[in-house]
């Protein structure tokens, strides 16, 4: 389980990279790394590693948002609100 942001952003990123390296195929990787930071520890901690990775998980996204309008100048609330649209169109 992380200790620190730094450490659960870490997490958030491994979690990313396995969903990338097969973003269409089967989720194994991806569902092998959640396991792992999930159920890692006793089962007592499960819920608490949860919380810590979805919080590792918005510092990843918001950093990308940052990222992103540096590069395009679009803000996070632009970016939110197109994928907000293109999800409400799915």
């Amino acid at each position: 389980m992380s200790t620190t942001p730094a450490d659960s952003t870490q997490d958030a990123i491994e979690l990313m990279t396995a969903w990338s390296a097969r973003p269409d195929g089967p989720p194994d990787l991806l569902i092998d790394c959640l396991r792992r930071h999930i159920e890692e520890g006793p089962p007592e901690i499960g819920l608490p590693a949860a919380v810590e990775l979805i919080m590792g998980m918005t510092t990843l996204c918001g950093s990308l948002l940052v990222l992103l309008e540096e590069v395009s100048g679009i803000s996070p609330q632009g970016t939110l609100r197109e994928l907000a649209l293109h999800y409400a169109d799915a």
